[in-house]
Parts: C-alpha cells; sequence; structure tokens
C-alpha cells in the first residue's frame, strides 16, 4: 500500500474525513489514513488511526475484525482482507470522563502485484530500457504517478540514472508502488551533498574537485542552511528553514494547501534547517521531510514540513507545512541514515532540561521513536547555540559518536555520545571541558574517520577567534592537553565546520570570500592536517557563520570507479581493493604497482590484491579496469614509508638513580613513549622517573603507521638527595665556583663535561650535574647561573708628566654609571686624583649589583728634550774654558757636526759627552766663528722626527 498516504494527508483522505465528520456531530471523530489491506511486502504499511479531539488523555481501540485492538492516541492496524469493518474508539478525557465513537471503515484492495518488474540495472552509455509496471495487461482504472518528473503514463524509457519509481493507485484509492535503481556505467553516484548553498548568496559545488563557486544561489542568511542534490549529484532543492528554492532557484510552490507561508526557521538559528530524505517500502525517495528550529531567543519551535519531488515536472512542491514537532527546543539537529534498512534517524534538544528528542523516518512514515535524558541541560540560551553532529560509523563497531557543543559562559563543553543506527539507542560516554568562555565553542565536525574532532571557538571581549583539533583516541585526561590549534585571530570571526564529499573539512568565517579548509583531517599535526584559512574561493561571494546541514551520510566521500589502498611500510604487503567500475556488470582488473616502469598483472575478476614494496618513496600505481562498456586506466599516487628497524631499548634495568636515560636508537620521522597506558614522551631520547614498563614506538609516515616497539622494564632505587645549592649568579667578565657539597659522592659529571667535585663557571647558563655514590646510586641536580653587570671603565693606560718642570697630572677613571672608587696606592674613593709622581696606579669600582672591576694605569716622567750649548770657549791653557762642551737630557739619537768656513767638517760625534778641543787634526784652529749642526730625537716621544739646531760658537784666544 501507498505508505506515503499514510503520513501525509492526501486529498481524497481529506475529503472523506470531513464528511465523516460532518455526520459525526457534536462528538469529535477520528481520523483514517491508508484504509486499504496491507502490502505484504511492506511490514510498515498500516491504516493509521488518528484522534482528533486535544483534551484525551487516554484511549482504547477496537478495530472491527474482531482481534486487532490498540492504545494511543495514534494507532496503526493492518488489515489482511479488504471489507468494511466498524471502528471504535473509547477515549478518556482530561476531566476523567469517557466518550465512545464508531464509525465504519470500507477497507480497499490493493493493485494487483507488478508483472515481470525489473531488478535494479547498469547500463551502458547510450542504452536505455523501458519500465512498465503491467506489460501483460493493466487493470482498470489505474493511475500512474512516476518519479522523478511526474509522468502519468503506464510506461517510460529511461536512459539517465537515477531511482525510478512509479505508484499505482486504484479507484478506491489504494495503492501500490515499486522502484528500480538505474545506473550507467561509470557514473559516479552518493552525491547527495555535492552542492551547498550558503551565506550571502554563496555555494560550492562539489562535482568537481577541488569544488567550484556556486554564484547563483538565493540564501542570504547568517546560519543555518540545509541543500539536497540526487545520487549523481543534481540539484533538487535547497533552504534556510524559511524559504525552500527549486534547482532553478525559484521559489517552491505549494501544492493541495491551503495557504502557503514562510517555514518557521531563522536566519539566526545555528542548525535552522535540515533536508532529510522520507523512506518508502517501495519507492524512490521523492518525499523530504524540512525540520527547522527557529531562534533561541524566538518561539523555539521544532517543526516539519514536506516536498513531494515528483510535483511540478521534477522540481517538486510542499505538500506540508510547519507542523509542530516540539516545543521548547534548542538550535539542534542532526541526523544519520542507517544503510542496513535506508531508515534516517533525526535527534533534536529540548530547551530547558536534558532531554533528547529521537526520531525516525521509516517506511510507516515520520514519527518520534522515544525521548531520552542525558548529560547537561540547555537552560541559558547560549547552551542552546552549538552546534550537533554525527560522525560516520565506527569500522569496528558500526556505532556513532553524536558530538553536542554546549557554549558558555561560564565553560565551554563538548558531549560525545555512543548512537546505534539500528536501535536507535543514545548513552553518554563522556564530556570535555573545553576551556572558559569567551572565546565561545561553535561548529564541531569529526574526520572521516571519526578519530579527530574540531571545534570552532568564536572570539567575543578581546578574546580570539580558534579552530582546534582533538585526538579522541587518546586517554581522556590527555584529549584536551594534547589539543592543537591550527588557527586563530583576533580580527575574524569562526563559524560552522562541515565535511565535504571530498573528504576534506570547510569552516566559515564571517565576511570572508573563502572558506578555510583542513585537507587532511586525519592529520596529527599542525602541517599534517594541511589547514588554509583562504582554501577555497567563493568566487566574490561571502561566508556568513553556517554552513549546510546534511544528513551525515550525504557528506561521506562519494563513490566510484577507482580503488583504495591500505598499508604504506616497506617490506609489509600493502593491499589494493579496486571497486567496481559498473556494478554488476562482471569487471575484470589488472594492476601495474610502478607505473609506467613496471608492467600490469594479468586480467583478473578478484579486485583484491597485494604488493610489498621494500624500499621507500613515491610510486604511482594502475589500475586497468575493463567490463563489455568500457576499458580504462585508474592511476592514483602512493607513498611507502621506511619502517624502522633496529630499536632495541636494551636489557631490563635495575639501577638507583632520580631517573633512567632511555633512547630510541633508531632514526624515524616521531617517536612515542607509552608508561602506565599513558604517552609520557614524544622525542627521540627519554628521561624515566618512575618503576615500570616503558613501551618506545619509532614511527614514519603521517599516521604513524610504519613503525617498530620495544619495551623495557625499569626498576627504579631512589638515590640519596643531593643539592648544589640555589640558582645563583656572577658578575659579567668574573666567575663563580659550583660545587657538589656531600663527600659521599664519587663520580661526577657536569654539563660542561667537567668531572671533578668542584667547577668554575664564567658563563651564565644552566648547569647540572650527575653524580655516582659507592653504591652504584645515580642522582642530579641543576642550578641556573645568571648574570650581574659589571662596571663599565675607561682607564686610559698611561699619564706622561714632567717631573723636573714641576708639573702634575689628573687620573680619571672614566667610569659609568653610579661607582664607588678606591685607588692604590693613594687610597683616594673619587673617580679623579691628582698625582705628580710616576708610578703605577689602580682603581676598583665597584656597582650597586656588587660587581667589582679594576684597570690600571701608568704615571710616565716624560719631559721634552732640553739642551745649553755654550756660544764661546777658550781653548788658550789657562784651563778655564777650554773645550766646547755641548749639556742635554731628554733626547737620543744624538749628532753634532762643526765646519770652517770653507764648509769642511773639522769635528763630529754622535756622543754629547765627546769636548771639542778646538783643534782639526791635531793642530789648533785659528781664532774664529765655527758653524756647527745638533740632530737628535725626543727620547720619550720616538713618534717624533728628529729635530736639528744650527748655530755657531766663538773660538777665542
Amino acid at each position: 500500500m501507498g505508505q506515503n498516504y499514510i503520513i501525509y494527508r492526501q486529498q481524497f483522505f481529506t475529503f472523506l474525513f470531513l464528511s465523516l465528520l460532518s455526520i459525526a456531530g457534536a462528538r469529535a471523530q477520528f481520523v483514517v489514513e491508508g484504509p486499504c489491506v496491507q502490502d505484504l511486502d511492506c511490514e510498515d504499511d498500516m491504516t493509521l488511526f488518528r484522534d482528533t479531539l486535544s483534551t484525551g488523555v487516554a484511549w482504547s481501540w477496537e478495530f472491527g475484525d474482531g482481534v486487532g485492538t490498540g492504545t494511543g492516541k495514534n494507532a496503526l492496524y493492518s488489515y489482511l482482507t479488504p471489507g468494511t469493518y466498524t471502528v471504535t474508539l473509547n477515549r478518556t478525557l482530561s476531566d476523567g470522563t469517557t466518550q465512545t465513537v464508531s464509525k465504519p471503515v470500507e477497507i480497499g484492495e490493493l493493485p494487483p502485484a507488478f508483472q515481470e518488474w525489473k531488478t535494479d540495472s547498469t547500463i551502458c552509455p547510450g542504452d536505455s530500457i523501458l519500465l512498465d509496471p503491467y506489460p501483460n495487461g493493466a487493470p482498470a482504472g489505474a493511475r500512474y504517478i512516476w518519479y522523478p518528473k511526474g509522468d502519468t503514463t503506464q510506461t517510460i524509457t529511461v536512459d539517465s540514472s537515477g531511482c525510478y519509481s512509479v505508484e499505482v493507485i486504484m479507484p478506491n484509492g489504494c495503492t501500490i508502488q515499486d522502484r528500480i535503481n538505474v545506473k550507467i556505467c561509470m557514473e559516479p553516484s552518493n552525491q547527495e551533498g555535492a552542492k551547498w548553498y550558503f551565506g550571502a548568496n554563496a555555494g560550492l559545488d562539489f562535482n568537481n574537485n577541488p569544488p567550484t563557486p556556486l554564484t547563483d544561489g538565493n540564501l542570504n542568511t547568517t546560519e543555518g542552511t540545509s541543500s539536497i542534490s540526487n545520487s549523481k549529484g543534481e540539484l533538487l532543492f535547497y533552504t534556510d528553514g524559511i524559504t525552500i528554492y527549486n534547482k532553478d532557484g525559484d521559489k517552491m510552490n505549494c501544492y493541495d494547501l491551503t495557504t502557503c507561508v514562510d517555514l518557521k526557521g531563522s536566519p539566526n538559528s545555528t542548525q535552522s534547517v535540515l533536508i532529510v530524505p522520507q523512506p518508502t517500502c517501495k519507492g524512490c525517495e521523492y518525499l523530504y521531510n524540512v525540520i527547522t528550529t527557529s531562534d533561541i531567543n524566538g518561539e523555539q519551535l521544532l517543526t516539519l514540513s514536506v516536498v513531494d519531488m515528483r510535483r511540478n515536472d521534477g522540481k517538486g512542491a510542499i505538500i506540508e507545512q510547519n507542523t509542530t514537532l516540539q516545543k521548547p527546543t534548542t538550535e539542534n539537529i542532526a541526523s544519520v541514515r542507517n544503510d542496513r534498512d535506508s531508515t534516517y534517524w533525526v535527534i533534536s534538544h529540548d530547551y530547558g532540561d536534558n532531554t533528547f528528542r529521537i526520531f525516525h523516518a521509516t517506511n510507516a512514515g515520520f514519527i518520534q521513536e522515544s525521548t531520552v535524558q542525558l548529560g547537561m541541560p540547555r537552560d541559558t540560551t547560549t547552551e542552546a547555540e552549538g552546534y550537533m553532529k554525527f560522525s560516520a560509523p565506527d569500522s569496528l563497531t558500526g556505532e556513532r559518536t553524536l558530538a553536542v557543543v554546549v557554549p558558555g559562559p561560564p565553560q565551554n563543553f563538548v558531549e560525545l555520545y555512543s548512537f546505534n543506527d539500528s536501535t536507535g539507542t543514545l548513552s553518554l560516554t563522556k564530556t570535555l571541558d573545553l576551556g572558559p568562555a569567551p572565546p565561545t565553542a561553535y561548529g564541531v565536525e569529526f574526520s572521516p574517520s571519526g578519530e579527530k574532532m574540531y571545534v570552532s571557538f568564536q572570539g567575543k571581549d578581546g578574546e580570539s577567534s580558534y579552530l582546534l583539533q582533538y585526538d579522541l583516541t587518546l586517554p581522556d585526561s590527555l584529549i584536551i592537553e594534547t589539543a592543537i590549534a591550527l588557527d586563530s585571530s583576533a580580527t575574524e570571526t569562526f563559524g560552522a565546520l562541515q565535511i565535504g564529499p571530498d573528504g576534506r573539512i570547510y569552516m566559515a568565517i564571517e565576511g570572508s570570500e573563502y572558506l578555510a579548509v583542513i585537507g587532511e583531517p586525519e592529520g596529527n599535526s599542525i602541517t599534517g592536517v594541511e589547514y588554509e584559512r583562504e582554501g577555497v574561493s567563493l568566487g566574490g561571494k561571502v561566508s556568513e557563520l553556517g554552513l549546510p546541514n546534511m544528513v551525515q551520510d550525504f557528506t561521506q566521500e562519494s563513490s566510484g570507479p577507482g580503488f583504495e589502498a591500505e598499508g604504506f611500510c616497506t617490506n609489509e604487503p600493502t593491499s589494493f581493493q579496486a571497486s567496481p567500475i559498473c556494478d554488476p556488470i562482471e569487471d575484470t582488473y589488472s594492476w601495474s604497482f610502478d607505473y609506467p616502469t613496471g608492467g600490469f598483472t594479468p586480467p583478473s575478476s578478484e579486485q583484491q590484491t597485494t604488493f610489498t614494496y621494500t624500499t621507500p618513496g613515491t610510486y604511482q600505481v594502475a589500475l586497468r579496469a575493463m567490463n563489455k562498456c568500457t576499458d580504462t586506466l585508474i592511476i592514483q599516487e602512493i607513498t611507502i614509508y621506511e619502517t624502522p628497524t633496529g630499536l632495541d631499548l636494551g636489557p631490563d634495568k635495575d639501577t638507583c638513580g632520580a631517573y633512567v636515560p632511555l633512547s630510541a636508537n633508531v632514526q624515524a620521522q616521531g617517536y612515542v613513549w607509552i608508561h602506565a597506558g599513558r604517552v609520557v614522551g614524544r622525542e627521540k631520547d627519554y628521561r624515566a622517573l618512575n618503576t615500570g614498563q616503558y613501551i618506545a614506538l619509532a614511527y614514519n609516515g603521517p599516521q604513524a603507521d610504519c613503525y617498530a616497539s620495544d619495551t623495557i622494564q625499569i626498576t627504579l632505587r631512589r638515590p640519596p638527595a643531593i643539592d648544589i645549592g640555589p640558582d645563583t649568579t656572577l658578575c659579567r667578565d668574573s666567575s663563580i665556583v659550583l660545587s657538589v657539597p656531600s663527600t659521599r659522592w664519587i663520580e661526577f659529571n657536569w654539563s660542561n663535561g667537567e668531572s671533578t667535585k668542584d667547577i668554575t663557571v664564567s658563563q651564565p647558563g644552566e648547569y647540572f650535574v650527575v653524580v655516582k655514590d659507592r653504591n652504584d646510586c645515580y642522582n642530579s641536580d641543576t642550578l641556573v647561573v645568571g648574570e650581574r653587570p659589571s662596571p663599565i671603565l675607561n682607564l686610559i693606560p698611561e699619564y706622561s708628566l714632567c717631573i723636573p718642570d714641576g708639573q702634575s697630572v689628573i687620573v680619571d677613571a672614566n667610569g659609568i654609571g653610579s661607582l664607588k672608587y678606591l685607588w692604590y696606592p693613594t687610597g683616594d674613593t673619587t673617580q679623579t686624583f691628582t698625582t705628580n709622581t710616576a708610578g703605577v696606579y689602580t682603581v676598583s669600582a665597584t656597582n650597586p649589583e656588587g660587581c667589582v672591576t679594576s684597570q690600571s694605569t701608568t704615571v710616565i716622567d716624560r719631559c721634552e728634550p732640553r739642551f745649553f750649548i755654550p756660544d764661546a770657549f777658550t781653548p788658550d791653557g789657562e784651563g778655564h774654558n777650554e773645550t766646547f762642551q755641548v749639556f742635554g737630557a731628554y733626547f737620543t739619537n744624538f749628532t753634532m757636526r762643526i765646519y770652517n768656513r770653507w764648509g769642511e767638517v773639522i769635528f763630529a760625534t754622535e756622543d754629547v759627552d765627546n769636548l771639542w778641543d778646538g783643534t782639526y787634526k791635531g793642530v789648533l784652529v785659528q781664532p774664529g766663528a765655527y758653524p756647527y749642526v745638533l740632530s737628535y730625537e725626543a727620547l720619550y716621544f720616538p713618534e717624533r722626527a728628529p729635530i736639528v739646531k744650527r748655530g755657531s760658537v766663538m773660538l777665542i784666544r
């Protein structure tokens, strides 16, 4: 039977209901929807009975066949044979009174089963198939409606991929339907999340890689949106929770509704809207539930509207609007698909308490499955604004993680729940305290594996916006401690996070013409995640805070021809899994593991193979896939990483000391040390501080898959204490002695390489010593030597004066700053002093920090050369003034020459004490004037040029 008629009002049953209601008179009747026998192929295909009186509190139903009974305001029952049945409802009202209402219900016969209906098919490009539910003859009066375009003919010809279903409607209103999925060989599928519309007329098309901007969008909203495409990635419709736009960008019309109004979403609701397909038993997903949340500061409504994509020539029409599901509610809604039965789960959260509402979109309709009270209450408006997101199912358990952001103030939290999409069971696993607000936690998203969680924080009141990664594989105590900050901004406001069909995570930034992109969400470092703030252009359009809210499965990487590889380590098998290129058409596969150098393997129908690489590097792997439709070559690049070898921590150690030094003695990209189930280090070397087992891992590769490990048991006995004193200081250009005070230690290993008990250090820095006693116990201590400034003196190295001339000199220490002085040997305490005595003088200067600097200068007796030259002498033998004698001092390199009137040298000497007696060659010269020339140099000023004096002396007799 047409189970969609069970849930949504149809014209025929509305007319029937109104007719019966007019007959019923004063007592409110009940509504019957889908009064047909059950389609045994659809166990949820039942007749729905719904009481219309709002004051009822208890109900008892009798369905008129002598067997069936039910309770509840809404009741479902399956009739196996057609006919007229008298149905009776006994209701109890809120005032305690009871009412009984009855009416006959005509249960109609179903249309006959389809004849020779085709199974799901894959066809080659250019081929077509004819679909006909009754090729051997149709029942009289049957009407038809086909999906996706609403055709009303008995047959259609299909030459493109998609889901095709036909609903056959008999004159009695009873229906059956069936569907067929048609695929075109080599055409991608599962692309329901390929088109995004959001922000200020922005959009992205994930049919291309990288995604390309969509600039034809009509949305202009601050926060939540949703969009839906078909499996080929062709847009169906999109919405901001207020207006629905069809694939042409036109406002979607209503069908068979008295009025057509705006939906009840809000531009300021975090997750304003969510589009969820409505499953059918055997029909395509042509009905779509549009669930909206209003602004938490507004009506706080959770509502349901419905779109039928068969209407308006496949462009869709709204057939139900704004049915209230819950009030008050938060701004959170999220959805996942259960692939085992093709149903959908939707979760919302009430406002004011800790109630989750779990809805289930099944063949029987969109119903509330259960409520559950878990976690923190949402009783402030800020707590009701954070995002709620599902992860992909765990590869081993199938369980999904649901993350719920609970923003502050005062604190930001993320609650993590486990959800079973087979049973709809939700359970709280952990609550993470993300720190004080502001900044305020807002968006959340999972990596494809679910192992990494990303949270965006919105800056406020001087706080910056942040984007953080959390590793959910770590122990709870380390998840927050090891969070990686990927981005921060004092000027930008970070918004929603949303994983795309390409496996990358996108972040909205308010007012930006770009979305930020996390290129490798499984990465373990800032560089490993390949984050870019301006990651993808919006083609001139602008992002706001929101991104499209979708069924989580619609954002998974789309399927298509290709292959997956697993295991990227040398000397270990790398496995390759080919995906069918045109399932179920049979394929053959041939592989080249080092293309184009390496050859291809023989063709085989096996989809899986392995190959072992012995050398690390980047390789091109080629898959040649062939079938009757196509022969295609698929090339992908993989990187093989070296598996570290030779990691050996040595034998177990039983030692005495403050720690045991350990080293992972191999070269690798990264290291991990584990003790007592916790990661305690990530460097090559590690100091084990406690007794116990230590595990070392050395790894290569971005996911640390290529690793070697070793284990060592440490028994650590505590050594005697050692204290080399508190941190200290030294004066610049001085030294201090560091000493191990106790005599029990016999070996010393200082950080500067010395091995004595005491060391002298002249440089500031950290110094530590490792000591050992006679019991082979080791310990260590560390101190920091700081540096104090020393006084600065500019005492010149020497001064000059001429003592015989009675000279004195001012000696100046030329110190900088406030200093205290002491001169030796004079005892002066001033910066300067005056002396007339030659000698060495030393000054000591002390600054306010207590540091002392000494400098010395020499005062030297340095007079200018001086001479006394007589102007006459009398070599007459009388014994007075018999010789010409020159008197001089403070000179060197003396020469003198005396000339006769003809210029002939008659006397020469280099000794000032060598006297001229007035003779030349032993004979007395004639009286008269004799010229002389003296040459000498200054004794204390050797840098000067020689000095020449000229004159004459009178020889008298």
